[in-house]
């Protein structure tokens, strides 16, 4: 391949609507996972047991070493706003922090272990000189577990906000500019064991990453589309 060809793969734009990763999980088996934002990001899943999701067919992430690692592109690399969103069906509350999405060094979306209150939270990793991932923003109250809740985590390079099944739970002031780097995102885990968090436990489908802050509106429609 060309030097020209694996840098425009590299560089690949979002959508028109700032999407850059988009993963229904519906392949049923197997350990390639599709992406539909036509930007064909590449993932693989790892440990996982595909069941019944959110919508048709979900993961759920029940072994240590469970994930889904999608390999780094530069439109992975989310330095002025970014959504992470997700449907999730969690499991018990746990003495871990389970990962719902997260980028080494970049961005988080977690549940927080029980000590820390067992909330859902939504970190961005900036700061200047000392680059850090507090403050965070998180949810009032800890998700039902066994019930599926939709999440969505914005920033907008000024506030970060998260929104549980359509409303918002959250927001807190939190500007710079994260750090870009070649690690992967990983859905359902960290990318090596880290105080951050693990595995995510329940299951999670639908996951949705973009490159701007939705508005309240949007997530509130997503939120409402049928299953």
């Amino acid at each position: 391949m060309h030097t020209w060809m694996v840098l425009c793969s590299l560089a690949l734009p979002a959508s028109a609507d700032g999407l850059v990763a988009e993963f229904a999980f519906e392949e049923g088996a197997g350990r390639k996972v599709v992406d539909t934002s036509g930007l064909d990001q590449r993932a693989r899943a790892t440990a996982v047991e595909w069941v019944a999701g959110h919508r048709g067919r979900g993961l759920r992430f029940a072994d240590a070493d469970s994930a889904v690692r999608i390999s780094w592109r530069r439109s992975l690399n989310l330095d002025q706003a970014l959504t992470l969103e997700a449907w999730v069906l969690p499991g018990p509350s746990s003495n871990e922090s389970r990962i719902i999405i997260a980028k080494n060094d970049e961005y988080l979306l977690r549940i927080d272990k029980a000590p820390e209150g067992g909330r859902v939270s939504l970190f961005v990793h900036v700061g200047s000189p000392a680059v850090t991932w507090e403050p965070r923003v998180s949810s009032k109250a800890p998700l039902t577990p066994g019930v599926w809740h939709h999440l969505a985590g914005t920033w907008d390079g000024q506030k970060l906000r998260l929104y549980v099944d359509g409303q918002l739970e959250g927001e807190t002031d939190r500007t710079g500019r994260p750090n870009p780097n070649p690690y992967p995102v990983m859905v359902g885990n960290f990318e090596y064991p880290s105080c951050h968090g693990g595995a995510f436990g329940g299951v999670i489908d639908e996951v949705r990453i973009y490159q701007r802050a939705l508005t309240a509106e949007k997530v509130g429609a997503r939120f409402h589309e049928r299953p």
